[in-house]
């Protein structure tokens, strides 16, 4: 179950579900922009701009009433130990059937899987456009619905965000990891903007995604696995704002960015090429 931040600490920093902070959601998206194939339509690679101011927006419209926060903030995490996996259903209605409380157990990769499907179905409509005028009115659906899927997708590389221990380890603690309300904001928001600059991401080699729910599905299963490599170094000192830079931390946070690009661009172009095989 996720905890919630004590009302004194809201005030000081920063949601703890905003996940890698502005710079590191631009940071994600630059690096999927820069990494991209040069067989996209030309109308994307001009709206580089846009695409990665959108990638922080599910993040500014949070607070905008009781609605909105319902259906936006489960979006941004799946705590992966509660989910029921090894198999989820493609549906998330069909997953909130299976799961007590679903909301507080997430709904990441279900909005990552929806998002990538409905930018295929926008890229076939652009193929099919009967006009140029309705081609330019979906090229700004297309926009739109990449930069804010460019969000979803850098979340789902943050280990916080695939994980009931969040903001705080709730485990038992043999090991002595942190366990006050500060180490979520310490890592993905004060460690990466002092410490993380867009030469530090290197992406993989771009991937054709078939699957786009099966793909985010094992994105946030490897971010789990990295939840207590990120506590190990969050106690050692790896993400402390004060003196060197650790290698370590650097090294840590940038091979989750690095993630979240790669995934990004291969959502991007996947989208592209696939909505190829269907249209008319």
């Amino acid at each position: 179950m996720r905890r919630l931040l004590p009302v004194f600490l809201a005030a000081l920093v920063a949601s703890p579900l905003l996940a890698w902070g502005e710079k590191g959601h631009y940071l994600v998206a630059e690096s999927a922009t820069a990494a991209l194939p040069n067989d996209m339509p030309s109308f994307f690679y001009k709206a580089y701009p846009e695409l990665i101011y959108l990638a922080y927006e599910p993040d500014r419209v949070k607070g905008g009433g009781k609605s909105l926060d319902a259906a936006n903030e489960p979006d941004h995490y799946i705590n992966f130990e509660n989910a029921g996996g090894p198999d989820f259903p493609r549906s998330r209605y069909d997953f909130i059937a299976r799961i007590e409380h679903p909301a507080e157990v997430g709904f990441l990769p279900w909005r990552i899987a929806e998002l990538s499907e409905q930018l295929e179905t926008d890229f076939r409509m652009w193929r099919n456009a009967r006009d140029a005028r309705d081609r330019e009115l979906i090229e700004r659906n297309i926009i739109h619905v990449a930069g804010i899927l460019g969000h979803f997708a850098g979340d789902s590389s943050n280990p916080h965000h695939a994980t009931y221990n969040y903001n705080g380890w709730v485990d038992p603690n043999p090991n002595g990891y942190a366990t006050d309300c500060d180490t979520h904001a310490r890592f993905e928001q004060q460690f990466i903007s002092h410490a993380i600059v867009l030469a530090d991401l290197h992406l993989a080699a771009p991937q054709l995604r078939k699957d786009y729910f099966t793909t985010a599905i094992e994105m946030v299963r490897a971010s789990n696995k990295l939840v207590e490599p990120l506590y190990a170094l969050d106690r050692d000192g790896a993400f402390a704002l004060f003196g060197p830079v650790s290698p370590a931390g650097r090294n840590f946070a940038a091979a989750r960015l690095s993630a979240g690009g790669s995934l990004l661009r291969d959502l991007w172009w996947s989208a592209w090429r696939n909505s190829a095989s269907s249209a008319t």
